[in-house]
């Protein structure tokens, strides 16, 4: 009993508690978050708060060492149901560092939303590190036009900006692989269309970038709209840092997204504000990112 609650915890149950995770999120969260049906959807593994047969509190677990969702019911908060749940998700992962949201296959968000206070100051409260802040970037691409000169750098380098063929996806495999292993499996699971080159004048690959829309895979599209769009995985080689190429990968796929109509275009999990607002984008969600007490 903590709180002159009686309640206990149990594992969760996916075909019998997911729809009832919908229900908390519309009962726990502000309106400016409303239910992320794909976000639910990604969630497998957890633990439930039971009073009696009451459901009071859910946490979600994700193996690879992360927590991406703690949801009390209102009537039940203050009443160390949260608390105990995040202990019990600490012992059930066993890992040396656990993180608050995002870190292995379940994404909802980066980390905590700045814009939850409540939640930002649980984790504080309970000894996790802040080690930094992470955003979204959004801008509306109807009409997009970049800000004057942003792509003019690569141009005069003579990088020339295309969307991959199939005949591409090996040598993209490989610069990813090379340059950027822990996006890898995106680009290998991406379809030619999806994937946007930057090449230098002699052929070779200087930067890679993934876009996808009207309709884009994301668990934001309640928020974006139906016309969403995305943009992730910007990389540019390290020795070719410095030249614009980034930026002109971002305005590229930005025009080529709005022609095929997206709207709201979304950048997640970034750290680089003033990269992305040289092409256009302004800050959406920002996020406290959390790690577990050693």
């Amino acid at each position: 009993m903590m709180g002159g609650v009686s309640w206990r915890i149990r594992a969760f149950v996916a075909a019998a508690d997911r729809a009832w995770v919908r229900l908390l999120w519309q009962a726990a969260m502000p309106p400016s978050w409303p239910v992320l049906p794909a976000g639910i959807g990604q969630l497998d593994e957890g633990l439930v708060a039971q009073a009696g047969h009451v459901r009071v509190g859910f946490a979600a677990l994700d193996a690879a060492g992360s927590i991406p969702l703690i949801l009390v019911e209102p009537g039940y908060q203050r009443r160390g149901i949260g608390t105990g749940l995040l202990a019990a998700a600490l012992r059930q992962l066993r890992a040396g560092s656990v993180t608050a949201g995002s870190g292995g296959a379940v994404c909802i968000w980066p980390g905590v939303p700045r814009d939850l206070p409540a939640a930002v100051s649980f984790f504080a409260a309970r000894g996790w590190r802040h080690t930094h802040d992470t955003l979204d970037l959004v801008t509306d691409l109807a009409g997009y036009r970049p800000p004057p000169g942003a792509a003019g750098r690569a141009t005069a380098a003579g990088v020339a900006i295309t969307r991959a063929t199939a005949g591409d996806l090996p040598a993209a495999g490989a610069f990813e692989a090379a340059a950027f292993p822990s996006w890898a499996s995106w680009f290998a699971a991406a379809r030619p269309e999806h994937v946007l080159l930057a090449r230098t004048r002699s052929g070779s690959i200087a930067g890679t970038l993934l876009l996808e829309g009207p309709g884009a895979d994301s668990v934001f599209t309640p928020m974006l709209g139906p016309a969403a769009g995305t943009i992730s995985c910007v990389g540019v080689a390290p020795p070719l840092h410095g030249q614009g190429i980034g930026t002109a990968l971002v305005v590229r796929a930005s025009q080529i997204l709005s022609q095929a109509g997206v709207r709201a275009c979304h950048i997640g999990w970034t750290t680089r504000e003033s990269f992305y607002r040289r092409a256009g984008y302004q800050p959406w969600r920002r996020y406290a990112m959390y790690s577990s007490p050693a």
